[in-house]
């Protein structure tokens, strides 16, 4: 192998472990609309998983543990997000989102793919392979 090569492998270590340390340690709960413009700011390369919940939704704490185990296998690649639609209604609306659990996808404020209700884990790890990048 030249010294070319390992070079080149090199800078690619590197940049993945810049990546890697610049990614969100945790589920990122979005509060208000400002939160969410300097999340896309941060990273617009970056698919996130939005979760448009509340407290009062039966669907939406069967789908919790479902996200959160994503979160947990998935951090390296995506970024978590939870949006309660009653604390940040304006959210939602910009989304179109009418019913909760609603699960969107999104690039550079671009949705990819949105899901309404529960998915198993299953179901929700083949949409994240997808999009892996």
């Amino acid at each position: 192998m030249s010294d070319n090569e390992l070079e080149k492998i090199r800078l690619r270590k590197a940049e993945m472990l810049l990546k890697l340390q610049s990614m969100p340690k945790e589920i990122i709960n979005i509060y208000d609309g400002d939160e969410f413009n300097d999340l896309l700011k941060d990273f617009p390369k970056k698919v996130m998983v939005i979760d448009f919940w509340a407290n009062w939704c039966a669907p939406c704490k069967v789908f919790s543990p479902i996200f959160e185990r994503a979160y947990q296998e998935y951090s390296k690649n995506f970024i978590f997000i939870k949006v309660n639609v009653d604390k940040t209604p304006m959210i939602a609306r910009h989304f179109g989102i009418t019913s909760i659990p609603t699960t969107l996808f999104v690039k550079g404020g671009e949705i990819l793919r949105k899901f309404a209700g529960v998915v198993s884990y299953e179901i929700l790890k083949q949409i994240l392979e997808k999009f892996k990048l």
